[in-house]
């Protein structure tokens, strides 16, 4: 299949030519292939994943192969019109047609030319419809035949051999529109989406009459590959260094108060997925168990009778953090992005109008703008103004001028708190996103523009 991002290219290459390596180093060792030894093996490998990487690459320069998916008629047939070639077919949920005099009893169950099962009723004038409404006649909008279910996505993209999808959905839901989108992420595919759902993409250019480009990947491919190695360094220094401190903390907890020492919780990732992250525990075993999943009032300046002594200490100084380098570490988090948000306060947040999802274009992280802005879920709109300019301005330098200011309001706090800054002074109060969540108090010494920010950082 091909790609054009040069990330998935290389590691497909060289994921398929290390199985062989490995293989042939197997066969060589157990004494069938007399001559080969190590060293050939290595240059046998070495000299197909380069030929192979080459071919590929230059396979992917070619015209694209696009595919529609989506599930509301009008924006399909509106998509297809807009691409200069002639899509390869359509993806879109269960067809089903009737006529509106045939009574529902004669349904019958029919099994489509993919595979799939819909319904369809006896009829010479029947009409084809998706999720989103009435279609055409016939399993074809605009000539362009249905080729699958949104189930069967991966499959037909690796049969056409698409490299380029376009979204026509009439929703842009959490479930199928970032699920598909994911999709095309692990793929290395090329992504455009109906203008109508721009809002909820990090969009780039305009493409065709209606249509606009997602910049799946903000920041260029050697940038994420020096991004995930700063992470992967600054994960490991700190667990090192830290791991006294980790032993003191946990033994306070356990004396402060009964309950775990750790406390999980599932976050929201890259593209809508999902994730568990560890912290210190700073609160009351059950925090939640009568509000649900909430904000905390120490996100307001109050203070949040659920935590603990010791937890007060911890979210002061940004202790309670310190277990999320594991998920670094993972790859879950990054040491800078937006925080992840839990996925109940997510769908709240999208409830009340806020382009939310936008954030989920970039990997979440420990700090970054928002945070050291002290901008909390109490203002979605101003965080996520925040978070989409670090979209548009992150660099390894931005990521480490961040770290380096949140390292240095974390001592300043810990001083704060030995030698006596106010508790109740609003500039040091409480910092979490919610029940055992981490909010953000760090104040940057030049705030940027909410939303007209420079794209360059400088």
């Amino acid at each position: 299949m091909r790609s054009r991002r040069v990330t998935t290219v290389l590691e497909r290459t060289w994921t398929r030519v290390g199985v062989v390596c490995l293989a042939l180093a197997s066969v060589a060792f157990v004494g069938l292939l007399e001559g080969l030894g190590p060293m050939l093996v290595v240059g046998i490998g070495l000299s197909t994943g380069v030929g192979l990487s080459g071919l590929f690459w230059l396979g992917s320069r070619g015209p694209g192969r696009t595919l529609v998916v989506g599930d509301d008629p009008s924006l399909l047939a509106s998509s297809i019109a807009s691409v200069p070639e002639q899509p390869v077919g359509i993806v879109s949920p269960s067809l089903v047609s009737w006529t509106p005099e045939e009574d529902a009893a004669e349904q019958v169950a029919a099994v489509g030319t993919d595979g799939e099962q819909y319904v369809e009723r006896s009829t010479s004038d029947s009409e084809v419809v998706t999720d989103g409404g009435t279609v055409t006649t016939g399993q074809t909008i605009n000539g362009i035949d249905r080729i699958g279910g949104i189930s069967r996505l991966e499959s037909v993209i690796d049969r056409y051999d698409v490299d380029r999808v376009v979204l026509a959905f009439g929703d842009g839901d959490r479930e199928e529109f970032f699920g598909v989108l994911d999709t095309c992420h692990d793929q290395g595919l090329e992504v455009l989406v109906h203008e109508s759902l721009s809002d909820r993409v990090l969009a780039g250019e305009d493409y065709g009459q209606s249509l606009v480009r997602v910049d799946l990947e903000p920041i260029p491919w050697y940038s994420r590959v020096a991004k995930r190695a700063f992470d992967i360094v600054f994960a490991i220094v700190g667990l090192v260094v830290l791991a006294p401190l980790i032993a003191l903390i946990s033994i306070a907890i356990r004396l402060d108060s009964p309950g775990p020492i750790l406390y999980s919780q599932t976050r929201t990732s890259e593209l809508g997925n999902e994730f568990t992250v560890s912290k210190f525990r700073s609160m009351v075993t059950d925090a939640e168990a009568e509000t649900g999943a909430t904000l905390s009032d120490e996100d307001a300046g109050d203070v949040d009778p659920r935590v603990t002594r010791v937890g007060r200490i911890l979210r002061k100084t940004h202790m309670d953090e310190i277990p999320q380098l594991v998920a670094v570490l993972r790859g879950d988090m990054s040491a800078v992005g937006p925080r992840p948000e839990r996925p109940e306060l997510d769908r709240e947040i999208q409830s009340e109008g806020v382009d939310w999802p936008k954030r989920w274009f970039v990997k979440p992280g420990l700090t970054g703008i928002s945070q050291v802005n002290g901008v909390t879920g109490f203002d979605p709109d101003q965080k996520l103004a925040y978070d989409l300019e670090y979209a548009r301005r992150q660099s390894l330098w931005l990521d480490t001028k961040l770290v380096v200011m949140q390292v240095l309001t974390v001592i300043e706090d810990a001083y704060g708190m030995v030698f006596g800054t106010p508790a109740d002074d609003p500039e040091s109060a409480g910092r979490s996103d919610g029940a055992e969540q981490d909010g953000d108090v760090v104040e940057m010494t030049e705030k940027p523009p909410a939303a007209e920010a420079s794209a360059n950082d400088d």
